[in-house]
């Protein structure tokens, strides 16, 4: 398992060109618009690549044969908390990865229900790996998209700088800061909005990634603000201008993850796709 330098990074295009879903996330990593890590078998000839991206989404692809390669790639996902830029989920392509996977983890591996619940939740989590799924969206709205009135007192302004710098500090897990390399970089090639109630951010909608004319949403709500329905005003007005700007917005969520599923499809996204999804020891719990 070679970890390849980003000038590297282009010889694992065509392993990624072959992934018949959304790769979005590995494809600005390999053209260094964000950080990342890449490693394959062989750095002249590989045949099966992991993509890493900063955030922890990670893309197994190639060869699922390769023995030396594959037990590394399980000493590595099973040490990701001391390692830098850790996988925390990772897609997998093709299907004889997911048959493969289970014949090296083996009872380390926990299986999802078809509610997105593990069957065996009577072992030690914390060090065992999930296996769920990951939806895929396309948009196909029945009808223009409409803009949606703000309610008072809330106001939605475009992320700037400031906003940019705001928006850690009550939003963790679906933020620009673990999309995008540093903020001038994503106030000059990237977008967002922000839902604001007294100067506090409720909701959020930014462009994870912009790769060849599509953009993929990413959206976080402030905990204080869930469940209410707020997520919509901000996402709606990145599907407003992706359609505007001749975007193709892109939408894609774990299984699990009900309220995104709801939102996507109240903006026009349609299930298109499911794909094996695996989620790190320690990221069992979390379901983005």
């Amino acid at each position: 398992m070679i970890k390849l330098t980003p000038p590297d990074y282009s010889i694992v295009t065509p392993l990624v060109s072959k992934v018949s879903f959304n790769t979005l996330f590995a494809r600005v990593v390999i053209d260094n618009k964000v950080n990342g890590q890449i490693f394959v078998d062989d750095s002249l000839h590989p045949t099966v690549s992991l993509i890493v991206h900063k955030y922890g989404m990670a893309l197994l692809c190639g060869n699922a044969e390769n023995d030396s390669f594959n037990d590394k790639l399980v000493r590595f996902l099973k040490n990701t908390p001391s390692v830098e830029l850790p996988a925390k989920y990772m897609l997998t392509y093709p299907e004889r990865w997911e048959h493969k996977l289970a014949s090296i983890l083996g009872t380390e591996l926990l299986q999802a229900d078809d509610k997105g619940d593990s069957k065996v939740m009577t072992r030690d989590t914390s060090t065992s790996f999930l296996q769920t799924q990951r939806i895929n969206y396309q948009f196909k709205p029945s009808s223009p998209l409409i803009n949606i009135n703000i309610p008072a007192p809330f106001t939605l302004k475009k992320i700037d700088l400031d906003i940019y710098g705001k928006i850690h500090e009550t939003q963790h897990s679906v933020v620009p800061e673990q999309f995008w390399n540093t903020a001038e970089d994503f106030l000059e090639n990237g977008i967002g909005y922000a839902l604001l109630y007294d100067n506090q951010i409720v909701s959020t909608s930014f462009a994870s990634f912009i790769v060849d004319g599509k953009l993929e949403l990413g959206v976080e709500t402030t905990e204080t603000f869930r469940k209410k329905g707020y997520s919509i005003y901000a996402a709606s007005a990145l599907v407003s201008y992706c359609l505007t700007n001749r975007y193709e917005p892109v939408w894609a969520c774990r299984r699990e993850n009900v309220g995104s599923s709801r939102l996507a499809e109240s903006l026009g996204f349609i299930q298109a796709s499911y794909h094996p999804y695996y989620c790190m020891p320690s990221k069992i719990q979390n379901k983005n």
